[in-house]
This record gives C-alpha cells, structure tokens and sequence, in this order.
C-alpha cells in the first residue's frame, strides 16, 4: 500500500516516537486514541496505528532502505549526539533494558543481533560478552575509544552509509533535535511541509516526551566538568554515569599529551583528582596514546582501531 512516509532510523532514535507523533497529527490520518509512552521511557506501546505511517530500521546491505519511491525520512546522527544516545539506547532500544552503568553488564544475543558489540569485544578485549559479563572498566574504555574516534563508532558508520544510500524524496531529521522543544517543532513542520503531511502541532505531546527521558536534565553535565577541569576549580564528579566517565575520559586524553586514563571500575570522585593526576603524571611513562587516531594532525601509526588482531 501507498504510504504518506517511511520512518527509517537506527534502534534507540525515537523513530518509533516520530510514527507516533507524525499518525496523531496529521490531518492526513484518522484520529489516533492514547500515548504509546512505557515505564522504560520508551514510545513502543501498541496503538491503533492507521498503517499510513511506517517506521523500520534500514538493513545492512544493500538495498538498505525499503519502498524506496515513496517519500521517506532519515532519523540522521552526528559525533556530537553520541554522548547522549549511548547513555540512552541500550537500555531503549527494543526495550532491552541493558544497564551499562553496572560494574558488570549483561548483554544478550537479541540486543548483540542489533549492536553487534561481541565482534569488537573480542577483537580488542579478548572477551565474549555472550558468554561473559562485562566489567566496567571495560565498559568504559569501551565508550571511550568511541567518543575518541566518532567514524569508528556504529551510529556514525551506519548514519553515513544510509545518507550515501537515500531514496530520493527523504527528509533528514537530526536526532538532537528531539531533545530540544523549539527544534523539534520547528523541524516537525519542515518535515510537514515537505511531504505534504499537513502536521498541527500539539506541543504538550513532546513534553510530556521529554519529561520520560530522564537523561535530558543532566545532558550538559559532562561538559560542565569539563569546564571546571578547565578553570581548575574542584567540583564533585561521583554523579557522572559510565558513558559520561568515557566521555570525560576522551577529552582528557585528546587534550593532555602521552596520558592514558587508568583502567579500573574506580573512576576519579572530583575534578582536583584530576587536576593533580594531571599535573604529576610521571613523564617515564608518557609515550604515544594508542587511543588517539592522529597526533599533532598526522595519522598515528600505533592507533588501536587500525590494528588487526
């Protein structure tokens, strides 16, 4: 059948959200009863769909995306968007419920199906996460070689081979923008505007979106570290979850030439910590970071994530 528009998204980007919202407020569909909203902060409660908006998650080869001459959109993803995706979808996405914040995380062989994360384990860990949990410190390190190298990370290699690959009527809609009210309306009549779908915002629907994303009030706390590292002040950082350590993480090492952020489920309790492992870290142990995918701008040729095991 002949759709108004396809939803095509990677698991944990409100694609399922978007074919609620998109069924509920177009003039171009019939009236659509409840919210699809779950205790996992999650949109994937079945309702009365009208069958005129569907969303699914492109496949891997190609052709990639389904129905491809009908109009579509793409939930799109960038490197900056990443902290706050991989501190939300692995436990969203097909409501998994995978706590990576654990000091030892379980994962299953339906969640790997979609993320596919024993491949890398075993490549750079040596650990079968079907079989065996995963410490935090790795889960940690983990994330950081992610947020230190973004192409490397699936989000953004699976994003940048679907945007190579787009059916030709498809509007993009960045993922940030369903954590900001005013760019999720404002790119919601974009989107309206360039199918035809003739949308009438109800704008109390989002909020009551954003208040089941429990992450959206401490989105900026990793950065407000960031900056007190920066202007050497000692602030409290035991709040910060594992993602958020990695990505501190990251930027210590991107930003403090031949240290390597010590691996253990411990992680540092304030910035000071910080600032003083910093400022005595022994130079006999300095030498190039192996994380790091270049250095003073040179490809570096020691960089984990080119070395075949």
């Amino acid at each position: 059948m002949n759709r108004l528009v396809h939803i095509a998204f990677q698991g944990g980007t409100h694609g399922n959200y978007l074919r609620f919202v998109i069924d509920k407020m177009s003039k171009r569909t019939p009236e659509l009863q409840g919210t699809p909203f779950t205790d996992n902060n999650t949109s994937h409660i079945p309702l009365q769909y009208s069958k005129k908006v569907n969303r699914y998650h492109p496949k891997d080869a190609k052709p990639f995306f389904e129905n491809t001459e009908e109009p579509h959109v793409l939930i799109t993803v960038e490197p900056e968007d990443l902290l706050l995706l991989e501190r939300s979808a692995p436990t969203r996405t097909g409501d998994f419920k995978v706590d990576v914040t654990q000091d030892q995380v379980a994962v299953t062989s339906t969640f790997n199906e979609h993320y596919d994360w024993n491949t890398k384990f075993k490549k750079y860990y040596n650990l079968d996460i079907l079989h065996s949990d995963i410490p935090k410190f790795l889960m940690r390190d983990f994330y950081k070689l992610s947020f230190l190298d973004p192409s490397k990370s699936g989000f953004i290699e699976v994003d940048k081979i679907l945007r190579d690959h787009l059916p030709n009527n498809t509007f993009e809609f960045p993922v940030s923008h369903f954590w900001d009210a005013e760019k999720f309306s404002d790119t919601l009549q974009k989107l309206s505007d360039h199918h035809n779908l003739d949308i009438e915002e109800d704008k109390s629907i989002h909020q009551m979106f954003l208040d089941n994303l429990p992450w959206i009030s401490t989105q900026h706390r990793s950065d407000d570290v960031i900056d007190a590292i920066k202007e050497n002040r000692d602030v409290s950082i035991a709040d910060l979850d594992t993602v958020e350590q990695a990505y501190l993480s990251a930027w210590i090492e991107k930003n403090n030439k031949f240290v390597v952020v010590p691996m253990c489920n411990s992680f540092f309790s304030t910035t000071g910590e910080i600032i003083t492992w910093l400022e005595h870290y022994p130079q006999h142990y300095k030498a190039m970071n192996p994380n790091l995918p270049t250095f003073n701008n040179i490809p570096n040729p020691f960089h984990l994530w080119n070395k075949e095991k």
